[in-house]
């Protein structure tokens, strides 16, 4: 397919396309560029939990698991 034919496809499916297909497009793009231009920031209470996490896990009162453990409960063959 030629890239004329391959641009004026593109440019249908954006005109057409719904909010999720535009931000899956955006962010192939973005990647693709390189661009980085990450705008979310956290909020203060987001912080807040990711510092008590942190004094959990320092203090040993979190648990934590090898890859292998991490793995296995993402691929679903262990539970927490």
């Amino acid at each position: 397919m030629e890239v004329t034919i391959i641009r004026q496809k593109l440019h249908q499916y954006v005109d057409k396309g719904d909010e999720k297909l535009l931000k899956l497009l955006y962010a192939i793009a973005k990647e693709y560029t390189g661009d980085d231009d990450f705008e979310y920031e956290f909020s203060e209470e987001e912080i807040k939990l990711f510092e008590e996490r942190r004094t959990k896990r320092l203090s040993g009162q979190s648990k934590t698991h090898t890859w292998q453990d991490a793995k296995a409960i993402i691929t679903g063959k262990k539970s927490l």
